[in-house]
């Protein structure tokens, strides 16, 4: 493939198999490796199961001959030097470099937090982290990669100064269009990528136009998670949608 197009790890409901089958179905493909989303409660029913993040990492980074990382982690979950520390064990164990995505948190990770009583900053605060976070990895971290995800037009001022790129989870191809136009206008050496569900009860022409969509608006770069999370799911689907789209 000649757009980089990850796939999301299946972290609700899975086991260790899973993960390292999902790292195996993806190179087999070619993609250009797996991401860790960053959540505390299960994806359909709050008190079912979900693998911590950075844990996963560690697992997955010995397994993974390609690229792992995080999409994104929560800059309200962690401390800037935490962060920082997670980003240079996993420079330290992948094979190729990894990726970390962050996140200042969104209506789902405030419902997961307090359920959990842990209490979501105001937004500046949580701005004002995602920012120290930035510039802890980059310290502790030189080589690696930093994606900003996030539609706020604050979160993408914060991709635009200091990160590598900026993802865009979700949303109708106009606005992302806009909102990559935007993007290009404040920092043109941003990378800039999308990332959605993809329900495999649509047909596979339908999948394949959501993603070539997204290109066609200004995505260099993909990240492409299937429900349900499984990795039958993907090596049944993610085949026929990649061919599809002509990535």
């Amino acid at each position: 493939m000649n757009l980089p197009v990850w796939t999301v790890l299946p972290l609700f409901q899975s086991s260790p198999r899973e993960l390292t089958g999902m790292v195996r179905e993806s190179e087999s493909l070619g993609l250009t490796g797996v991401l860790a989303t960053d959540h505390l409660a299960g994806w359909r029913r709050p008190d079912s199961a979900v693998l911590e993040a950075t844990t996963a990492l560690g697992m997955v980074a010995a397994a993974a001959e390609r690229r792992v990382g995080s999409l994104v982690l929560q800059t309200t979950l962690r401390s800037p030097s935490y962060t920082a520390n997670v980003a240079g064990t996993l420079a330290a164990i992948c094979r190729a470099p990894p990726l970390i995505g962050l996140g200042v948190g969104d209506s789902r990770s405030r419902a997961e937090s307090n359920r959990l009583g842990i209490a979501l900053p105001p937004f500046p605060e949580r701005l004002r982290l995602m920012r120290e976070t930035i510039a802890a990895v980059r310290a502790r971290a030189p080589g690696v990669e930093i994606w900003v995800g996030g539609w706020s037009r604050e979160v993408r001022e914060v991709a635009a100064e200091q990160a590598d790129g900026w993802n865009a989870w979700g949303g109708e191809p106009a606005a992302f269009e806009v909102a990559v136009d935007q993007m290009k206008k404040m920092n043109p050496s941003v990378i800039v990528s999308w990332g959605g569900l993809l329900d495999t009860a649509c047909s596979v022409d339908t999948l394949g136009r959501t993603l070539s969509r997204r290109v066609d608006a200004g995505a260099q770069a993909l990240v492409v998670a299937l429900t349900p999370p499984r990795v039958a799911t993907f090596r049944r689907w993610a085949p026929a949608i990649f061919n599809h789209a002509a990535l």
